[in-house]
């Protein structure tokens, strides 16, 4: 579980960039990159290194990008509910296609 931070000052924004490395559960091959979390919180601030202990453990199971963005999405989203939220997985390489981009963003 991703831990947060109570904070009693302004922040404009945040963004915390973890590598990662996941097995397709469409092709079965590995691909890897960075998952991107940016974000304007509210009162409320993601501790660092909770967020890249929950990216590990769910880039673990076997799932798409898009289910990779979708998973840490919603936790960010549930957890802190910022003013703006962008989740990237920025595939950088992959064994069963080209580099690829995928973002949820509210």
């Amino acid at each position: 579980m991703i831990e947060k931070i109570k904070i009693d000052f302004e922040i404009s924004g945040t963004k915390i960039s973890i590598p990662f490395e996941a097995i397709c559960s469409v092709t079965d091959k590995l691909f890897k990159g960075f998952v991107v979390v940016e974000y304007q919180p509210n009162n409320e601030v993601i501790e660092y290194v909770s967020l890249e202990t929950f990216v590990n453990k769910v880039s673990k199971q076997k799932l798409t990008a898009e289910e990779l963005a979708n998973q840490i999405f919603q936790e960010v989203e549930n957890l802190i509910q910022p003013k703006h939220l962008k989740v990237l997985v920025d595939v950088k390489s992959s064994e069963a296609h080209q580099p690829a981009e995928i973002w949820i963003e509210k």
